[in-house]
């Protein structure tokens, strides 16, 4: 069969698409670390190579036309098996070695993920990781990373997962904000605070905060002037410079609790918990490298004692 890639033909194929998937030249430029003129450059020359236009632009949007569309189709699929072979090559050695990619919630990876990164390096130091961070985990179907950390496991119904932490939820806000506040003692009290927000983008209205009333998980509805989408921690710092109360993980709070930037507030009702599984497709499991990282966490995240009585499955993660 006639050859008709040149040396850089691999690249170009992973740099299309990139700009398909992500429908901008200027978001492919960032993720692959080069100019936005290197990548029009780059399509235009596969265009001329192909003799067809695969995308057309406007002055602030691309869009593939159906050229394109069946193109990516077939580069998707070879540049997937070209990486399959790869990752068979490097499961082959006795020493973990390859790349993973991890898909996991932002705060849960600044707080309790990357510290634990310099021990695994040290102990694995032949496997790169790759994170996603997300505030919700894609569903199985779309998903393309090798291991999990979500608390809303029913998207991945095929998958091999492991139930290996728990996050409690608590309501927090800081001493300035409650020193001129109106009495925060109830979850009725909260109709009178400004209640940071957190929101999904597809939702019209704010996520509920899930609360343990006579002995029953409720979700109470709160109002207030701000939102945030997509990242937990922005609530977080909100809170600390005193724009009202948020509700957040204890593991995201904690340091500020014991140094006084936060106080919990209504303890006896913010009793709810989330569960945090780790998974991955059933037939990566044995990898050594996925294996290797799932086993690691598992063991570092492991929590004392039984899993709570009270726990959700908020549809965000």
């Amino acid at each position: 069969m006639p050859r008709h890639f040149d040396d850089l033909m691999l690249g170009t194929l992973e740099l299309f698409c990139c700009a398909a998937e992500l429908k901008s030249f200027t978001g492919a430029a960032k993720a692959m670390n080069i100019s936005p003129a290197a990548v029009s450059k780059t399509i235009l020359r596969l265009e001329q190579k192909l003799g067809s236009t695969l995308f057309l632009r406007s002055t602030r949007h691309i869009r593939l036309t159906e050229a394109g569309e069946q193109y990516l189709g077939y580069c998707k699929t070879a540049l997937q098996a070209m990486y399959t072979a790869e990752e068979t090559l490097l499961d082959m050695r006795t020493i973990p070695a390859g790349k993973i990619r991890v898909s996991l919630p932002n705060d849960y990876a600044y707080r309790k993920v990357f510290p634990l990164m310099p021990k695994f390096r040290h102990r694995y130091p032949q496997i790169e990781v790759d994170f996603h961070l997300r505030f919700r985990i894609l569903s199985q179907e779309t998903t393309e990373c090798d291991v999990v950390v979500t608390s809303w496991i029913d998207r991945l119904p095929d998958w091999i997962a492991t139930k290996i932490d728990y996050a409690r939820f608590w309501i927090l806000a800081s001493p300035d904000y409650l020193k001129h506040a109106p009495p925060l003692n109830t979850p009725d009290d909260l109709v009178h605070h400004n209640c940071l927000q957190m929101h999904l983008p597809e939702h019209t209205r704010p996520l509920p905060w899930p609360l343990v009333i006579n002995d029953e998980v409720v979700h109470v509805e709160t109002t207030g002037d701000m939102a945030f989408f997509e990242d937990v921690m922005a609530a977080y710092y909100m809170a600390v410079d005193g724009n009202g109360p948020a509700m957040m993980h204890d593991f995201i709070a904690h340091k500020a609790v014991e140094s006084g930037k936060l106080v919990r507030v209504l303890e006896d009702y913010a009793n709810v918990s989330h569960i945090y599984y780790l998974a991955c497709p059933a037939d990566t499991r044995h990898s050594p490298r996925i294996r290797a990282f799932m086993d690691f966490l598992a063991e570092e995240l492991k929590p004392e004692g039984d899993f709570p009585d009270h726990w959700v499955i908020a549809p965000v993660r």
